[in-house]
């Protein structure tokens, strides 16, 4: 039986090959005492919002600075890990670093969290949102 760090994408399902455009850092943070929880320095709402531009691809540098494990969840898009698996939710372990890449398709204002909602609510949340698109 596999488990899901063992799986491999099927070759039409990966990135096509390419170096990424731009590169943002996405750091969690946070504890269970006292109850605070956050990304890149500060709770939603005042941390700030991650940036793409439609079309690039965006290598999110994800590091999980707290002692617990953490589902790391995008909305709107699926990233590959570096496997090439392609997601839009990944286990991150205590202190585990990882790249993965997104390519800018689908143009709005997005959410990435952890997708335990409590902690997600208590503020480790943070929008990406794309830059430099025709205001509707």
């Amino acid at each position: 039986m596999l488990i899901g760090s063992q799986l491999r994408p099927a070759e039409s399902s990966r990135l096509p090959s390419r170096t990424p455009d731009a590169e943002v850092g996405l750091t969690l943070q946070g504890s269970m005492e006292p109850y605070r929880w956050g990304i890149n320095g500060a709770p939603y709402g005042r941390n700030e919002p991650l940036t793409v531009r439609a079309g690039q691809r965006l290598r999110l540098n994800a590091v999980n600075m707290s002692m617990m494990t953490h589902p790391l969840h995008l909305h709107g898009h699926t990233f590959a890990l570096p496997s090439g698996l392609r997601k839009d939710t990944v286990l991150m372990a205590p202190m585990q670093s990882l790249a993965i890449v997104l390519d800018a398709d689908n143009a709005g204002d997005w959410m990435v969290h952890c997708h335990n909602m409590y902690h997600a609510e208590a503020g480790m949340m943070i929008a990406l949102s794309y830059v430099g698109r025709p205001q509707a």
